[in-house]
């Protein structure tokens, strides 16, 4: 049976969706927070009954860090997991009320004059208070645990989606409005949560509805959903085609958009929400799969990173902690100094292609293929001591 949160958690909801589109768009990523917390249902304030939640909420955290809901089944970490209170850094307890809606029975046809109302029509629900354990767990020791296990652990740096839906009821095909369905778009929002993934919803107003109609989605046009959703600055486009085909079954067709090109899966459930939160859980999959770094791509590997446009101060402390900001960089140093550029030699889990996807997932830094190396503050240029060296070179510029 599917709950939701209580009224002040849904009467949120559409604040949310603005909240998330004005504070992300229209970078093209967004840097997570959160990743090592979760909030799990606990029976009571027992030691048995908190360590139970708690390897919950640790599990939970897993999935987040790694981008991977099989995490949980490595073999690996069952140990740790069954120990998982080793690594809670701070808990708490509270109390929150949930709602179930109530159906009720089919009311016999009113008369004509009895239909006329102006009075808004609400649904009953059970409401009962559960206690709620918000466990946070200690990010060093997490990620050592994890790297130590062979895991790959992903940064906190992550693509941001935007999710176009349409349903088909009855033979007609509409576009789903992010305040039509608060039910829907808070259990979207909670795939958000825990995945660890920036989810965007479009506005639906008059610019979007001019350039986006429901035949769109619906014949999966690419180039016309690409180009409703630049103002928005997404890093991958998703769009869900949902059917009713009962009173309990819906199925949905989706696509994801990334990186020019289509990836399409299939998802089911009992409501509507049920049918879209499965299949959001199954684009995050695609996500991660091409943007999380695999347990493969755990070495680390030495790479020279030379950025041009450092003309101050500010400008190289600005580079300095976006630089350490890179949840694949392990550590840097500064190698050479010159008038307007500087050069890092960095260690990158995951190698070039990890350290790469990283920075293309904002606009601080931009491919440099100019040469003016200059050689003032140091007597060999930069760029011969790195190919002397054999190890892997990049070029960028900051952005002002």
């Amino acid at each position: 049976m599917h709950h939701s949160v209580n009224l002040a958690r849904a009467s949120l909801v559409s604040a949310s969706l603005l909240l998330l589109i004005m504070t992300i768009s229209p970078a093209f990523s967004a840097q997570v927070s959160g990743l090592y917390e979760a909030e799990v249902p606990v029976e009571g304030q027992e030691t048995d009954q908190r360590n139970k939640a708690v390897i919950e909420a640790f599990r939970q955290v897993l999935v987040k860090v790694t981008g991977n809901r099989g995490v949980i089944y490595h073999p690996q970490l069952s140990d740790e997991t069954r120990n998982a209170s080793r690594y809670v850094q701070q808990y708490r307890h509270r109390m929150v009320m949930l709602e179930t809606p109530v159906e009720l029975p089919v009311e016999p046809q009113l008369a004509p004059e009895a239909e006329k109302t102006d009075a808004p029509i609400s649904s009953p629900a059970l409401s009962k208070q559960i206690r709620m354990l918000h466990v946070t767990f200690d990010e060093k020791a997490v990620n050592r645990m994890l790297r130590r296990q062979g895991v790959a652990v992903w940064g906190n740096r992550r693509p941001a989606t935007l999710v176009w839906l349409a349903t088909e009821q009855d033979g007609w095909r509409n576009l789903v409005m992010s305040d039509s369905d608060e039910q829907l778009y808070s259990g979207i929002l909670d795939v958000m949560d825990a995945r660890g993934v920036p989810i965007l919803f479009p506005l639906m107003d008059l610019e979007d509805q001019s350039k986006l109609q429901v035949s769109d989605v619906w014949g999966g046009f690419a180039d016309t959903i690409w180009l409703a959703s630049e103002r928005y600055g997404p890093d991958a486009v998703m769009t869900g085609r949902l059917v009713k085909f009962g009173p309990e079954l819906w199925r949905a067709g989706w696509t994801l958009l990334l990186d020019k090109q289509e990836f399409l899966w299939d998802s089911e459930g009992e409501s509507l929400a049920m049918a879209v939160e499965a299949g959001i859980h199954a684009g995050m999959d695609v996500l991660a799969s091409h943007y999380a770094p695999s347990a493969a791509e755990s070495s680390v590997d030495a790479i020279y990173l030379r950025v041009a446009g450092v003309n101050d101060i500010y400008s190289f402390a600005r580079l300095q902690r976006y630089l350490a900001g890179q949840g694949v960089v392990e550590r840097l140093s500064l190698a050479f100094v010159e008038s307007a550029a500087v050069t890092y030699t960095l260690q990158v889990r995951g190698g070039l292609r990890a350290l790469e996807q990283g920075i293309s997932l904002s606009s601080v830094l931009i491919p440099d293929s100019s040469e003016d190396i200059s050689d003032q503050a140091s007597p060999v240029p930069p760029s011969e001591v790195m190919v002397d060296t054999g190890e892997a070179v990049l070029r960028y510029r900051l952005q002002p």
